[in-house]
C-alpha cells in the first residue's frame, strides 16, 4: 500500500485537477447560456421596436412591396417575422403561412396588443423547437420577430464541443479556457456595439417622427391664418347690399390677398414634397443647362414685381456655366431668393450674379438692406421659419421659400448659403458641384 501511495498521489492530483476544470467549466457555460439569451432576448426586443416604427407607415397605407422586401431580410438573416391585424389575425408571415389561418392566441401577441410590448421563449407545436419571441405593437397592428433558440445557443454548442476537444487534449484545456474567455469578451462587446447601432436608428426614427408631427402642426396654424381672414372677409360679404363700395373693396381685396397667401403656402408644400421624393429616389440624370439663362430667366419674370415695390433689381455679371441641371428647378430657387429680398430686406436694390466657381458655379442673390440677425441665420433655411422682424412686419410669405431653395440646392448635390454683407444685408448662394 505504502509503495503505490506515491504512483496514486499524482493520479489524484490530476483527477481532481481535471475535475475542478469540469466544474468551472461547467459553471462558465451555463453562466454564458444565460448570458447568451439574455443579449439574444434584447438584441430581438431591440430589433422588434426598430421593425415597428419601419413597418408602421407601410401597414396604414397597405404598402405591402416594402413589408414583403422586409420579411425577405428577416428571413435572409433567419428570423421569422409575422404582422397580426387587431382581432389576432395574421396579415403576413416571412415563412409563407397563410393571411387565412385564423387567430393566433399566443401570450406575447395578446400582451403586445394590451401593453404594447410582449415576449416569450416556448416551444413550437411540434415540441421539438423552442424559439425567442418578441411582438411590439405598430400602430393598429402587432409585428412579432422570432429566433430558433437553436440558433441562439449556437455559441454555446461550439462552446461544448471545445470542452470536449480539451478534454481530450488533457493540458490544453487551460488554453482553451483562456481563448473562451476571450472569444466571450469579443462578443459581449460585438453585442454591445450592435445594441448601440440599433439605439441609434430607433433615435433617427422616433426624430423623423417628431419632425414630421411638429410639420403638420405647423402646417396646420399656417393654413389656419389665410383661412381665418378668407372666412371673415366671405362672411361680412354675405351682407354686400348693406355695405359700402369702399368696404366691398376692402374686403374683396382682402379675400384675393388671403386667397393667393394660401394658394402660395399649398404650393410651396407641393415643391417641398416633390423635392424631397427625387431626393430619396435613385439619382437624377439632368441634362446640360446654362447656369446664367436660369438666373436671367427668373429676374425677367420678377422685374415687373420688383419696380411695383420700388426695388431695382439688376444683373449683376454672368458667367456662362454649363452644368447637368434641372432649369426650370434652379429659376425657381433664385425666384424665391429674389421674392424673399423684395419683400423682407427693405433695400432699394437687389443684384443677381452667376459665378464660375471650379468646375461648379455659385448662383448669389445680394442686398443691402436690413440683414438677418446672426442668432437667426442658422434657421432661415428651416420650414416654417420666418424672421420675426419679416412676421412681424405682415409682409406675407409661407416660411417655405428658403427651404425649398435649399432642397432644390441638396438635389443637385450643392448647398445654399446665407453670407452676412458689409455694412448690412445679406448675400445668398446657391453652390453648385459639377
Amino acid at each position: 500500500m505504502k509503495r503505490r501511495f506515491p504512483e496514486f498521489l499524482p493520479s489524484a492530483a490530476a483527477l481532481l485537477g481535471f475535475a475542478a476544470f469540469v466544474a468551472a467549466f461547467a459553471s462558465e457555460r451555463r453562466s454564458f447560456r444565460t448570458a447568451v439569451e439574455t443579449w439574444a432576448l434584447r438584441d430581438l426586443r431591440a430589433r422588434t421596436e426598430l421593425a415597428a416604427a419601419s413597418l408602421r407607415a407601410p401597414l396604414q397605407t397597405g404598402d405591402f412591396r416594402r413589408i414583403h422586401a422586409f420579411g425577405d431580410e428577416c428571413a435572409a438573416e433567419g428570423v421569422r417575422a409575422t404582422v397580426f391585424s387587431p382581432p389576432g389575425g395574421i396579415v403576413f408571415d416571412s415563412a409563407g403561412a397563410s393571411p387565412a389561418a385564423g387567430r393566433d392566441g399566443r401570450p406575447e401577441v395578446a400582451a403586445a396588443f394590451a401593453t404594447g410590448e410582449g415576449s416569450a421563449m416556448r416551444r413550437s407545436n411540434a415540441g421539438r423547437t423552442s424559439f425567442l419571441y418578441c411582438a411590439r405593437k405598430s400602430g393598429d397592428f402587432v409585428v412579432r420577430l422570432a429566433v430558433p433558440r437553436e440558433r441562439v445557443l449556437a455559441p454555446v454548442r461550439r462552446a461544448g464541443s471545445s470542452f470536449v476537444l480539451a478534454a481530450l487534449a488533457g493540458g490544453t484545456g487551460v488554453v482553451l479556457v483562456f481563448l473562451f474567455t476571450r472569444r466571450l469578451s469579443a462578443r459581449m462587446a460585438e453585442v454591445a456595439r450592435e445594441r448601440d447601432a440599433q439605439r441609434r436608428l430607433v433615435d433617427e426614427l422616433r426624430r423623423i417622427e417628431r419632425f414630421r408631427r411638429d410639420f403638420i402642426a405647423d402646417l396646420s396654424h399656417e393654413i389656419k391664418t389665410p383661412l381665418t381672414g378668407i372666412l371673415g372677409a366671405a362672411d361680412l360679404l354675405g351682407d354686400w347690399e348693406t355695405l359700402k363700395p369702399g368696404d366691398r373693396t376692402a374686403l374683396l381685396d382682402a379675400l384675393k390677398r388671403e386667397s393667393g397667401r394660401l394658394n402660395d403656402l399649398a404650393q410651396g408644400v407641393l415643391s417641398l414634397a416633390r423635392i424631397d421624393h427625387a431626393a430619396e429616389g435613385a439619382a437624377r440624370e439632368f441634362a446640360d443647362a446654362d447656369v446664367a439663362a436660369a438666373a436671367e430667366s427668373a429676374v425677367g419674370r420678377l422685374r415687373s414685381r420688383a419696380e411695383a415695390a420700388g426695388v431695382e433689381l439688376r444683373l449683376g455679371r454672368l458667367d456662362r456655366v454649363v452644368l447637368p441641371c434641372d432649369a426650370e428647378l434652379l429659376e425657381q430657387a433664385v425666384a424665391n431668393l429674389v421674392e424673399n429680398a423684395i419683400r423682407h430686406s427693405g433695400a432699394a436694390r437687389v443684384d443677381v450674379s452667376v459665378e464660375r466657381r471650379g468646375e461648379g458655379a455659385a448662383l448669389a442673390v445680394e442686398d443691402h438692406g436690413a440683414g438677418i440677425p446672426e442668432a437667426e441665420r442658422e434657421r432661415v433655411f428651416e420650414r416654417f421659419h420666418r424672421v420675426e422682424s419679416a412676421r412681424a412686419a405682415g409682409s406675407g410669405g409661407s416660411g417655405l421659400g428658403l427651404a425649398i431653395v435649399r432642397g432644390i440646392a441638396r438635389l443637385h448635390g450643392g448647398d445654399a448659403v446665407l453670407l452676412p454683407v458689409s455694412p448690412s444685408g445679406c448675400r445668398f448662394e446657391i453652390r453648385l458641384r459639377c
